[in-house]
């Protein structure tokens, strides 16, 4: 096989490699048309209406022990990085990736060289398997949970030299992702005003008030809501704003959570009237005031996907439903238990309540929870039916709107559909945060997603480096290696008797000696932060990983940042890096 734009893509006994198999073992093939150096690739979905299950192109990634070669899998959010597996002698295995970050496999095997590029239109997984000695890897569509074959699987095929090493690839695919639109510079963002202060300044989350959470009552109504913990008072955050300002702390955006009626997560889609425990309307309407007095920037936590009984705008007709005809529930949090709501009705409730919170006045990037970091529902209802990929349309169109509406966005993940629009993503994945995933297909986790989307995005990289200047070494190491901006999150910790999934190491107000150590903690960051804050207009170009504990991070200007994980000091071109430190050559 040769490389290049009329490189063909097909065994060396010139079978077509571009078919599905169906759960019988049915070849199913797509139809193909070419566009430049790729093959763009098509199932009908009247072709597949019968099926149950698809493996889709599971021919492209034939290999076996002992070749030269890697995938790149993407990560699922409860993963610390994506998967770099090579072709090495490994026992039999198989490891799923459910709701992956990006519908895209990258591949360097005997069968093919490339990128695979799936549309989003399907709630797709990504299967690995080992057998015998032979590695395979491919999306899976099951029609049996999510999806009906509503519409065509559509899928880029993009070929490259059989020389690429996985560094090749994501460059490739971000230029093509930047070429189509669908990645923004962050340069071209950044020329909104609230997204340039975000890039130079650290972000504080406060969060103000909470009901327990898990609720031990699932559904609630005004006579059996339980009590509000009012932790953060608006005067308090007026406090904290004064003590950021003694600490000489050039600029921060505050961003205010569960300041709306029962706190966080307490009565969503609800939101007001401001929750008077925390000092009402008039209170926030001041406080809004007084931080931007400062100099600073302020912005409010929002929620759609989640709908609680007690909301005063709680309807059935809001619900997604599943395939059984019933509301989806997923969640227990301080509202009880939360049902999800339609895409559909998401934007519908989201264009009536954010204009009323906009009207508060803030200027900083607003947030709007969950959105960002999962798949659309499917939803079964007869009035208003979402597929997938109808679903990640809608959601698109919510974000663009809160985005022209406060002049910029930010949410809690950075899945790929939300690239377009996102300005900030509160962490990439949840990391380790609820337990460490082994996966034994892979040989190592890696950051490759970040290189894919560095120079677009602001982002914290994962939820245990959310107030990273307090957390392990480890952690912070990994802040910085991977690109961050600083995400301190006061009253991270909440859960009762749940996973904290931001750590159990918190920032917190209670005290007038806790707000000064909290606010030396923001102005800490800020200040390791300010120098690095240019380079986050830089692409990721290359991850390399010598001996020793190092991993090196290329950026495009040819500059490099070398990181030391092991405990131990190590030495890079001459250089002592200490143990989970780092330096820039």
């Amino acid at each position: 096989m040769t490389a290049g734009a009329a490189r063909e893509i097909n065994t060396m006994t010139g079978d077509n490699l571009f078919f599905a198999l169906d759960e019988k073992g049915n070849k199913l093939y797509f139809e193909e048309t070419r566009s430049g150096d790729a093959v763009l690739l098509a199932l009908k979905h009247e072709r597949f209406e019968d099926c149950a299950e698809l493996r889709l192109l599971p021919a492209l990634s034939c290999a076996k022990s002992g070749d030269p070669g890697f995938y790149v899998v993407p990560r699922k959010i409860a993963m610390s990085g994506d998967q770099l597996v090579l072709f090495n002698e490994k026992k039999d295995a198989v490891f799923e990736t459910t709701h992956p970050l990006t519908v895209t496999l990258f591949i360097n095997c005997p069968a093919f060289c490339g990128t695979v590029a799936y549309e989003r239109n399907y709630h797709f997984k990504f299967r690995t398997e080992v057998r015998g000695g032979k590695y395979s890897c491919f999306a899976v569509l099951d029609l049996t949970v999510n999806d009906r074959p509503l519409e065509d699987i559509r899928v880029k095929v993009i070929p490259a030299p059989a020389t690429s090493s996985f560094s090749d690839l994501a460059v490739g695919f971000r230029e093509l992702k930047l070429k189509e639109g669908e990645f923004i510079p962050l340069a071209e963002k950044c020329r909104r005003d609230a997204a340039e202060y975000a890039r130079k300044y650290p972000l504080v989350r406060i969060r103000m008030g909470w009901k327990q959470s898990p609720s031990p009552v699932l559904h609630q109504t005004d006579e059996n809501e339980p009590e509000m913990k009012v932790a953060c008072t608006f005067e308090r955050v007026r406090e904290l704003a004064d003590a950021l300002k003694a600490e000489g702390v050039a600029g921060a955006e505050l961003q205010l959570v569960g300041w709306n009626a029962s706190g966080h997560d307490g009565r969503f889609p609800q939101f007001f009237p401001v929750d008077e425990r925390l000092g009402g309307e008039e209170e926030l309407k001041k406080t809004v005031a007084h931080v931007k007095r400062l100099g600073y920037r302020i912005s409010l936590h929002t929620n759609f996907i989640d709908m609680y009984k007690i909301a005063d705008s709680f309807t059935w007709e809001d619900a997604a439903i599943g395939r059984d005809g019933a509301p989806v529930q997923t969640g227990h949090y301080s509202g009880g238990l939360a049902y999800h709501v339609c895409m559909h009705r998401q934007l519908k409730n989201a264009r009536r309540e954010l204009p009323r919170i906009a009207a508060l006045g803030t200027d900083g990037l607003h947030f709007t929870d969950v959105i960002s970091i999962v798949e659309p529902d499917v939803c079964f209802s007869e009035s208003h039916p979402c597929s997938t990929g109808e679903g990640v349309r809608l959601a698109r169109e919510l974000m663009s709107y809160a985005k022209e509406l406060f002049g910029g966005f930010s949410s809690e993940g950075c899945f790929d559909f939300a690239m377009r629009d996102l300005d900030f993503g509160l962490y990439i994945d949840f990391g380790d945060g609820f337990r460490k995933l082994e996966v034994p297909t892979a040989d190592r986790l890696i950051p490759f997603y970040e290189m894919l989307i560095h120079g677009t995005v602001l982002y914290n990289p994962s939820s245990p480096t959310v107030n990273y200047p307090i957390k392990p070494p480890a952690d912070r190491l990994s802040f910085f290696m991977r690109g961050g901006r600083p995400a301190l999150y006061v009253y991270s910790r909440f859960r009762t008797g749940a996973a904290n999934w931001m750590g159990e190491t918190d920032l917190t107000l209670d005290s007038d000696e806790e707000l000064r150590r909290t606010a030396a903690t923001v102005a800490d960051a800020a200040a390791e932060y300010a120098p690095l804050a240019d380079r986050q207009f830089l692409f990721i170009d290359r991850l390399e990983y010598p001996e020793g504990g190092i991993c090196v991070a290329t950026y495009s200007d040819g500059s490099r940042m070398a990181g030391n994980y092991s405990s131990e000091p190590a030495v890079f071109e001459g250089k002592t890096v200490g143990p989970f430190g780092w330096i820039i050559l």
